[in-house]
């Protein structure tokens, strides 16, 4: 498969629509979360599964097939391969046998380019500094370009009792005023089972909780996991956010890891009680939301109480009056 390089145009390649649809749907993906990945709109990804636009910017194809987390050559039309934008032939002629007559554009530019007439060259200096300040203002203004600055920090206990659910906290804060689009995406570390999310994702796929959506300010999005009972061990972490800007995915910032003990995940200090700090360190976390999968009510028990300890014969708690 070779690919052509034309200056009128980008390098361009022919997808498959029934490919492409094909794989979304075998992955659970909506053309919502195709289209964000991508930045297009869904009407564009619906356009392109329906092959009305089956030829493509290769940067596009390129996005698309991260978004289906394929390789590029699993979509292409198999009879097509890369194709490349060549200009209309009757353009092509007049661009490379230009008019002999003086009036191409060509010979206008040579004879009497108007930056050379008294008083233009100002006038292009001034326009050319009024877009260049537009653009900038669009550019660093927008809510767009603040995903650089959006960073995502993962809290999670440094340890959590086997076959328990243990809470994975992502803090989401955004500076911009401005609503701004990102996925999240977070790793199920190995060994363990997702079992609930906060809010609700836009699905797992191949072990990765996703979520699309749009944040304001600072935010919080968890989500639960377990282990078999008989696990012992340490719990990996990993994961993603990306922007609508075209910028490369950002690593999580935060904990990477957990290990089993015989401790409440919220005991952070490993001491059997719920120290004033540590609960109040929950309740800044969860704000005014009551997940149910954390049993706040257990939680408040152990802090009211003078200590606690894992009884592993009957898997439960037993709290020291």
């Amino acid at each position: 498969m070779t690919e052509q390089h034309y200056p009128a145009g980008p390098a361009m390649v022919k997808i498959d629509g029934t490919k492409v649809r094909a794989i979304r749907e075998q992955k659970g993906l909506t053309q919502l979360y195709v289209a964000t990945v991508v930045e297009v709109t869904t009407d564009t990804v619906s356009r392109w599964e329906n092959k009305r636009y089956p030829t493509i910017k290769k940067e596009n194809g390129l996005r698309l097939a991260e978004a289906l987390e394929v390789e590029l050559s699993e979509i292409l039309d198999a009879a097509a391969g890369v194709a490349s934008t060549e200009n209309d032939a009757s353009e092509s002629a007049d661009q490379t046998h230009p008019s002999q007559d003086g009036n191409s554009a060509e010979g206008i530019f040579a004879t009497d380019p108007w930056y050379h007439r008294p008083g233009h060259l100002s006038i292009f200096v001034v326009i050319a500094a009024l877009v260049g300040g537009v653009w900038a203002a669009l550019h660093y203004l927008s809510p767009e370009a603040s995903i650089s600055e959006t960073t995502v920090t993962r809290v999670v206990s440094p340890h959590f009792i086997p076959g328990k659910p243990l809470p994975v906290f992502l803090k989401i804060a955004n500076p911009s005023p401005e609503a701004v689009s990102i996925i999240l995406k977070e790793e199920v570390p190995d060994d363990s089972t997702f079992t609930a999310a906060f809010p609700s994702s836009s699905g797992i796929i191949a072990g990765t909780v996703k979520w699309l959506t749009k944040v304001t300010g600072s935010e919080l999005f968890y989500y639960t996991i377990t282990t078999d009972p008989s696990f012992n061990g340490t719990l990996s972490f990993a994961g993603s956010v990306r922007g609508s800007n075209g910028s490369q995915p950002a690593e999580i910032l935060g904990d990477v890891s957990t290990r089993t003990s015989l401790h409440h995940w919220a005991d952070i200090d490993g001491d059997n009680r719920i120290s004033d700090e540590e609960i109040l360190r929950v309740y800044d976390l969860v704000a005014n939301e009551t997940p149910s999968a954390l049993d706040l009510d257990l939680l408040e028990e152990m802090w009211l109480g003078e200590g606690y300890q894992w009884q592993p014969e009957q898997r439960q708690f037993s709290i020291l009056p």
